[in-house]
């Protein structure tokens, strides 16, 4: 021989180990972008749902003829029908109402307070995992004429705590 030494046209081992977890690395970051995306698309759906849950519930009490049917048709306790049909007879006046202690202006009331599990109508409409509840408060600030302030909100929460838990509100003022 004459001095020269072989050359290896190989990768060492070595050199292959590094590389394999370069790209184990690269392909973990990847695939954990990619599946933070479906977490972000899950996310975006249950506040969809929410914000979906809300509008039709305002766009459900705003259809009432007279804002004042709202408290009377929503408050449990079945005296509320009577209400409404002397109302609409004339047979009551609305301002009665206030004087009579039946309603009190700027007091804020609570008449709807429902989870998913106990109302039907955000079961079916409900495509998610997250557990809605959907709350109806209004504040009566005239009767002659009438105007009420009105909050619908709708709260979402996740079981399995992968998503933080949301609210979604809408606000309006109802004349008849």
């Amino acid at each position: 021989m004459t001095g020269k030494a072989e050359t290896n046209k190989g990768f060492t081992l070595i050199e292959v180990l590094i590389s394999m977890a370069f790209i184990a690395l690269i392909y973990g970051f990847v695939v954990s972008i990619f599946f933070q995306g479906f977490s972000t698309i899950t996310r975006g759906e249950i506040e969809d749902q929410g914000v979906i849950l809300a509008n039709n519930e305002m766009k459900r009490l705003s259809s009432y003829e007279n804002p004042l049917y709202i408290y009377f048709m929503e408050e449990s306790g079945g005296s509320g029908a009577v209400f409404v049909d002397k109302l609409k007879n004339g047979d009551l006046l609305p301002y009665e109402l206030v004087t009579d202690n039946t309603i009190a202006l700027g007091e804020r009331y609570n008449i709807l307070n429902e989870t998913a599990d106990s109302n039907a109508d955000l079961k079916a409409v409900s495509t998610s995992r997250a557990q809605y509840t959907r709350t109806v408060d209004l504040t009566f600030e005239d009767v002659a004429p009438v105007l009420i302030h009105l909050w619908v909100s709708v709260k979402w929460t996740d079981p399995q705590q992968e998503f933080p838990d949301g609210e979604y509100e809408l606000e309006t003022l109802l004349a008849p």
